[in-house]
């Protein structure tokens, strides 16, 4: 479940670019009301990887994580999703 639960975070963090493992851990603790552990993490980015979201580089100056192609476009329709659910909560639902 709690992999589920920060996926949103780590996918969200992550569409901002590549981030190395502790800033990304930074950017996800910083978005979450809950202490978010090393472990839970880590077990995320696994969940994410195997469900082809998220990818690990290793280059020449280190490793990080990114976005796959399917991981940009799910942040993309979860940004859809999110600017739909304000704009009909604005207008009370009424079109």
């Amino acid at each position: 479940m709690a992999k589920r639960k920060l996926s949103v975070a780590v996918l969200t963090a992550l569409h901002e670019g590549p981030l190395r493992y502790s800033k990304l851990h930074h950017a996800v603790s910083q978005a979450s009301p809950d202490v978010v552990h090393a472990r839970t993490l880590t077990d995320t980015l696994a969940y994410l990887r195997a469900h082809d979201l998220v990818e690990h580089h290793q280059g020449d100056d280190g490793a990080d994580y990114r976005l796959t192609h399917g991981g940009v476009e799910l942040v993309d329709l979860l940004g859809e999703i999110d600017r739909w659910s304000r704009e009909h909560r604005a207008s009370g639902g009424r079109t």
